[in-house]
């Protein structure tokens, strides 16, 4: 056909067919692969940052293992258990009806702060207990972000709680919640009581907490001598579950992350449900029936809504519990870049028709090129190289925009990164004072009883209690409860040297760390100072109630010889200092 052709009009046909032909094949190549390039990064990504709600999920976990386990070895848990359990036995029949009685219908306290009371008058053993454990199990719910926390006795009486709800005095064995998960928590312990145990139940609806989603904690109670005599439950918080899981960096505008049990309903709220979705939402998916099968891996479909998304899913485990793990984003937003692409392609395979073969080729290549190292960027980025420079973001076409949303990808990354850093760091510090927690001053508590033992050297633990605390929160409210607390912080800090060790382990208590002690003198000067530099820097805070220091000392190896015994002894020379009238220090 082209012999009939005139060449003037021949050529430049041949060399725009060619043109056409050559940018149809670079852009239906160059669509392809950087649309599977993007779909992999997009998926890389999104599993990513599924393992990371799950490493800081099972790190959550840990944690209140961890701390469940060191409050029932806790002395002062195990004297109350003592306590309140002997008293227990004292009170008239039927016991539950007394201490509903005592506790919850006569509290002078409305619903949901049935709490506050310290102790019932009625002259008990039993509320002279209370009134001397409350105090400590109350600011420990409050400190951790637990709901509740129970002792039961070997018999499944619920002798003690802080929330003083309907459960209170109920027994888990015979009692209307002895098909509960709070029962199942007690017995798994009662029938293997043995030290180091403990075990976790799902979440289920608890009748006495209005209903709601309940998930308990448990552990064995043992006294010194290793009897058995009851098990201390925490009801777990959903509040921190739900902040793990509603991270949104990384997530886009429809991307969301959330747990499933075995009955395929959810365990954390959706970030797109006004109302709580724990066990409220089912979630029958694909996804979800391969996670709960231990299976992980990433594709498309409907998710609960019906609305198709890219799922990663992964199973999760812990202590028996088992769960389904998914991250998902809407299919629509991974693929509105490669949309924005396409539209790019089509207008500059209409431009070629004008321009030459030579033109054309450099006009693909100039589009090629740049998806080519963005795709790299991205897998770099997947990989969580945050290092990567994304050089293309220069350009001012489209290319440019696609490069400056990868920009945005790695930002989020950065911010995930920096917020699994500050969840570390919330995990071993207080929030009110920065001062380290109860964990971190144990490690360092067992580190420098190491140390001393190798180098022959002497250290001294204080526990530090202030005085009138309770009629400051009472009176001036938690407010300036809170300066208190902060100003107090600032002041063992002040006074003690940068080499020492100050750490806040709940409420208005405190540890002290002293390392390379000269002398007994020179601890009790120091304890002096700490005395007086406190009662002089908090009356400016708290000018109408007077808080003082109560200041107990233990020194290495003197007064113990490992970390439990140094905070029981100092823990024990405070209540003489706050017996001796408040104000002072003792050893």
């Amino acid at each position: 056909m082209l012999e009939n052709i005139k060449i003037k009009k021949k050529l430049p046909l041949i060399m725009i067919s060619f043109a056409l032909i050559s940018a149809a094949l670079i852009g239906t190549v160059s669509h392809y692969y950087a649309a599977n390039q993007l779909i992999e990064a997009a998926e890389s990504k999104l599993t990513a940052l599924l393992e990371s709600r799950k490493e800081s999920l099972l790190f959550h976990f840990e944690v209140i293992n961890q701390d469940v386990q060191f409050h029932s070895q806790n002395p002062l848990t195990k004297n109350a258990m003592t306590s309140l359990s002997a008293s227990w036995k004292e009170l008239p029949d039927p016991k539950q009806e007394t201490i509903q009685d005592l506790y919850i219908f006569n509290n002078p306290y409305v619903q949901g702060q049935k709490e506050s009371l310290l102790y019932a008058e009625d002259g008990s053993s039993y509320s002279e207990g209370h009134k001397q454990y409350h105090h400590y199990f109350r600011n420990l719910a409050a400190t951790r972000g637990y709901y509740d926390i129970l002792l039961v006795d070997p018999q499944g009486n619920i002798i003690y709680t802080v929330k003083k709800e309907n459960d209170f005095g109920l027994n888990l064995l015979t009692g209307t919640l002895k098909n509960s998960n709070l029962a199942e928590a007690f017995t798994l312990v009662n029938r293997n009581p043995a030290r180091g145990v403990s075990f976790i139940t799902d979440y289920r609806r608890h009748p006495t907490s209005n209903n709601k989603p309940a998930s308990f904690i448990s552990a064995p109670i043992h006294t010194d001598l290793g009897q058995y005599i009851g098990v201390l439950i925490f009801q777990m918080p959903i509040n921190v579950l739900n902040s793990v899981m509603h991270v949104s960096a990384g997530m886009g505008l429809t991307g969301e992350t959330f747990l499933v049990g075995q009955d395929k309903l959810m365990r954390s709220d959706s970030r797109f449900y006004g109302e709580s979705s724990i066990l409220n939402t089912l979630v029958d998916t694909q996804s979800a029936d391969f996670a709960l099968k231990g299976l992980s891996g990433i594709f498309v479909e409907n998710d609960y809504r019906g609305v198709p998304v890219f799922t990663a899913f992964t199973p999760i485990e812990f202590m028996g519990l088992k769960w389904a793990a998914i991250a998902e984003i809407e299919q629509a937003e991974i693929l509105a870049s490669l949309h924005k692409m396409t539209t790019f392609l089509l207008l500059a395979g209409c431009a070629v028709l004008i321009f030459i073969f030579a033109a054309g080729f450099q006009l693909a290549s100039n589009i090629a090129d740049p998806i080519v190292s963005m795709t790299k960027i991205m897998n770099k980025l997947a990989n969580n190289d945050l290092t990567t420079n994304i050089s293309v973001s220069e350009r001012q076409d489209e290319l440019g925009t696609m490069a400056s949303t990868l920009e945005v990808f790695k930002a989020n990354a950065i911010e995930r990164d920096k917020l699994q850093k500050e969840l570390t760091h919330l995990a071993h510090h207080d929030l009110l004072t920065g001062l380290p927690t109860r964990q971190l001053i144990m490690e360092r508590l067992s580190d420098i009883t190491v140390e001393s033992q190798q180098g022959n050297l002497s250290f001294a633990v204080m526990f530090a209690d202030l005085d009138n605390f309770k009629a400051v929160n009472d009176t001036l409210g938690h407010n300036i409860g809170d300066e208190v607390i902060k100003t107090a912080a600032r002041i063992f800090e002040d006074v003690v040297t940068e080499s020492n060790f100050v750490a806040r382990i709940g409420g208005d208590e405190f540890i002290i760390l002293l390392t390379n002690v000269e002398d007994d003198d020179a601890v009790m000067a120091m304890a002096n100072k700490l005395v007086s530099s406190t009662k002089a820097g908090l009356s400016v805070v708290s000018s109408t109630v007077e808080v003082t220091l109560s200041l107990g000392i233990a020194i290495y190896p003197e007064d113990g010889r490992d970390a439990a015994s140094l905070i029981h002894h100092a823990d024990q020379a405070m209540y003489r200092a706050k017996e001796a009238s408040k104000n002072r220090c003792s050893r």
